[in-house]
């Protein structure tokens, strides 16, 4: 029996090391027709696997967290969203439109959002986040 038990456990232990919840580093910056969005976040959205998300500094550069901060997303295919930052406690301001949010509807949906970005393993996964009005 333990002859015919020792390659199920072999092909298990191959694929422990590919679970949905392994993260890789990932960080990036979201520019804003071309200037640096800072106060933004960001969230990336696996096609299979837990999301991760990060928030953009004064120079609109972000490191994402998924189980633990700052380990970065699960490996393959992510929409990603970008979204205003609004501190906890504090209402949203106002853009001079009347928005609340600088960043344009369709990024904030995951269905509709342009940006699309593979996360692969062994690679530097940073990434550069165009989005225009």
């Amino acid at each position: 029996m333990s002859r015919l038990l020792l390659p199920g456990l072999v092909v298990l232990g191959l694929f422990a090391g590919c679970s949905q919840s392994e993260t890789v580093p990932v960080t990036g910056t979201v520019m804003l027709d071309g200037q640096p969005a800072a106060n933004a976040d960001v969230i990336f959205t696996p096609t299979k696997g837990r999301v991760a998300s990060g928030h953009t500094d004064a120079s609109g550069r972000f490191t994402l967290s998924t189980l633990k901060p700052d380990d970065g997303a699960v490996p393959g295919e992510h929409k990603v969203t970008v979204v205003e930052y609004y501190p906890p406690g504090k209402p949203p301001p106002m853009t001079p439109s009347g928005a609340p949010s600088r960043f344009p509807a369709n990024y904030a949906e995951t269905t509709q959002t342009p940006l699309k970005v593979t996360v692969e393993r062994g690679a530097k996964n940073d990434f550069t986040l165009e989005v225009k009005k």
